[in-house]
């Protein structure tokens, strides 16, 4: 859907529906940007789109002036894709520099579907470790969905567990252990003792079906 170095797509099903995610890096040409509004994009179901976008702007950083022309295009880019930029909880920077002169500033931003608008991040600039960046943290709401699957299982304790038991020992016990020398011979005892296992398992475990 999208083949650029800089950007990487990931998708999840939820509700019966593929969603998708977006995460971008910006160098200094912002040549991510510039790809993806040449290009006709169409990503149903996008949620989110977050990154290191190297912007500073007063869109996101009121404690700067400048708008310059990569952030109002990185703000048709989000609208494009029906996203809107999401407000930190607390305003802090994300990118921080050891350098004098140079201030602190925000460049890490969370772009979210307009349908989560109200959504809040969070900037956590005591998690960054070795970082010059925070790490963002968004909860993404999405809708509550039921998995079922069955699986087999012994119940503890049971007389299923103990006939299981017997049953392995009684194959293992079975089992010819003089000739282990070759690889072959080898190869044949191990999948012998794997069917050992497998059919004592089959014959006494339990199907259930799990539900959440």
């Amino acid at each position: 859907m999208i083949d650029y170095c800089d950007i990487l797509l990931l998708s999840f099903f939820n509700g019966r529906k593929c969603h998708f995610l977006i995460n971008v890096y910006l160098n200094n040409c912002q040549s991510a940007v510039k790809f993806m509004l040449d290009q006709v994009i169409d990503i149903p179901n996008l949620l989110y789109m977050g990154g290191n976008f190297n912007i500073i702007d007063v869109e996101w950083d009121p404690s700067v002036s400048a708008h310059p022309i990569a952030g109002q295009a990185l703000m048709d880019l989000a609208d494009s894709l029906g996203l809107v930029c999401s407000l930190p909880v607390l305003l802090v920077p994300t990118y921080y520099l050891d350098t004098d002169g140079h201030a602190n500033s925000v460049i890490d931003l969370i772009f979210l579907d307009m349908s989560a608008s109200q959504v809040l991040h969070h900037i956590e600039p005591n998690l960054r470790l070795l970082s010059d960046h925070a790490p963002l943290l968004v909860n993404l709401p999405i809708s509550p969905e039921n998995i079922c699957f069955s699986k087999k299982v012994l119940k503890y304790n049971s007389d299923k567990e103990g006939a299981f038991l017997f049953s392995v020992n009684i194959g293992l016990y079975a089992l010819n252990f003089s000739d282990l020398g070759l690889v072959a011979s080898l190869d044949s005892f191990s999948k012998a003792v794997s069917r050992v296992f497998t059919n004592a398992w089959e014959a006494n475990a339990r199907s259930i079906t799990v539900m959440t």
